[in-house]
């Protein structure tokens, strides 16, 4: 039976809608983590990828992949950018608040896929503009597995032969939790940004 991380998403999503709130006009145009996409256009990417079910999402790709011959992610990547430009920053904060009430009223999607979603792309958000932002421990220790998972091999050796410790939020993957593998320390946050390929780490210790 898959988890239900519905509250874990919520509460990460409300908390995005208030930062977006509160950003300046030209803040919603900073680069983000994630290349070639703007605040703006992480933000509708959110609100397109987890807003959306999965027959919304096809109605909306498959013509353009049909027409254009474009691959996956240049379609995705065309998708996010249309939705952030065809939606104010306003009705982006309300649909990001919409989606995380239908979230906690058990509506929607809330498995993993979803969870890692709003985590990673919110982190892109917040990273380089310098805002904290809480996300609960164990979702951030399951964002970081499946970042793992997914991550390419020159960052999974690294993990192979070290301890990433995540001193904020108490959780560790890596060899060391069986006693070996130098540690390398940083923020939960750090380390799934680093995981799904944004920021290298730091040792230290």
């Amino acid at each position: 039976m898959q988890r239900d991380f519905g509250e874990q998403i919520a509460g990460t999503l409300v908390q995005l809608a208030d930062i977006l709130e509160g950003l300046e006009p030209d803040e919603w145009g900073s680069q983000s983590l994630c290349d070639r996409w703007t605040v703006r256009d992480v933000a509708g990417h959110i609100v397109w990828r987890v807003g959306s079910s999965y027959s919304e999402m096809l109605r909306t790709v498959l013509p353009m992949l049909t027409l254009s011959g474009m691959s996956l992610d240049s379609l995705t990547e065309a998708v996010s950018r249309q939705e952030a430009e065809a939606t104010s920053p306003d009705e982006l904060v309300r649909r990001l608040r919409r989606i995380a009430a239908l979230r906690l009223a058990g509506l929607g999607r809330t498995g993993m896929n979803d969870l890692v979603e709003t985590v990673v792309h919110t982190y892109d958000i917040v990273q380089p503009l310098g805002i904290p932002i809480e996300v609960e421990p164990d979702a951030t220790r399951r964002v970081a597995l499946r970042g793992l998972i997914l991550a390419s091999p020159d960052r999974r050796e690294v993990v192979a032969k070290h301890t990433l410790y995540a001193a904020d939020a108490g959780w560790a993957i890596g060899p060391g939790r069986a006693g070996r593998g130098r540690i390398i320390e940083g923020s939960a946050q750090g380390i799934v940004l680093y995981l799904f390929g944004r920021r290298p780490l730091k040792a230290s210790g």
